[in-house]
């Protein structure tokens, strides 16, 4: 398991990519695990950003470990957009619950339960910590009646009953707030890198010479008019299969002009 340090990559100056993949556990033992220390010193080392991507694929772990995460996320100034990229069960879930904007694509799932340890001794010691965890379990609940749509009594039973949820299931209940389509991913995807494109040509356009900036300009509005009509044309593309007058070999003519222009 690789240190969640090693998972965090920044991908602009303003925009972090948080990857919490496998077990999250306390780092006293190993500094190659998903902790609350090792998240905490990332985003003192990412300093001043303004957007967080969290990206959850954890079965869970340790209650207070998630519970220092969540709250490291709630009190950062940053938007959190949590992406539920397989699945997010038991504490990892809680973490989930720190996005502004929870996205979960179709063939993703989340599982909450009640939280539970290990115990041994005479019946007071048990029903001791049967107490403790009743305690310890309502820090999960507020996390979780800090997001969802539905009443605490709903919450509770559906705690009790360590429900797996379905994408749909966590929208109608708001532990989401978008379902994304299995699709969806690739068009924003290319969306982004045409417009980064775009905007690296317009950097390029900045370097060139007095003499040349006509002509380049006329290259870039080209350029641009092209990107926009790719970019339109994928937003209002949202399945799969699409009806269109545009035949395959049209639509690789736009692509092809459009990335000629980049080029020149």
């Amino acid at each position: 398991m690789k240190n969640i340090v090693n998972k965090i990559q920044q991908s602009t100056n303003n925009t972090a990519d948080i990857y919490i993949y496998g077990d999250i556990w306390d780092s006293w033992w190993s500094d190659e695990t998903n902790s609350a220390i090792c998240l905490k010193d990332k985003l003192l080392e990412l300093g001043d950003i303004s957007e967080i991507n969290l990206h959850i694929n954890s079965l869970g772990g340790d209650v207070f470990e998630g519970l220092a995460m969540f709250n490291l996320l709630k009190q950062h100034k940053a938007t959190v957009k949590v992406y539920i990229d397989g699945i997010a069960a038991s504490i990892a879930s809680v973490i989930a619950m720190a996005g502004d904007e929870i996205y979960m694509p179709k063939n993703s799932m989340m599982m909450i339960h009640n939280c539970w340890t290990y115990e041994c001794g005479n019946a007071k010691d048990l029903r001791k910590a049967a107490d403790d965890l009743d305690k310890i379990m309502e820090a999960s609940i507020e996390s979780y009646l800090s997001k969802v749509n539905i009443e605490r009594d709903e919450l509770v039973e559906l705690l009790d009953g360590e429900t797996w949820l379905t994408a749909q299931e966590c929208l109608d209940k708001g532990f989401c707030t978008k379902i994304l389509p299995i699709s969806d991913d690739i068009e924003q995807s290319a969306s982004k890198s045409i417009m980064d494109l775009v905007v690296e040509n317009q950097k390029l356009k900045m370097q060139v010479k007095p003499e040349k900036s006509e002509k380049v300009k006329l290259e870039d509005d080209a350029i641009e008019k092209i990107a926009n009509r790719v970019v339109e044309k994928m937003n209002n593309e949202k399945n799969v299969i699409i009806e269109t007058n545009i035949k395959e070999d049209q639509k690789s003519n736009i692509f092809e002009s459009f990335f000629n222009g980049i080029l020149k």
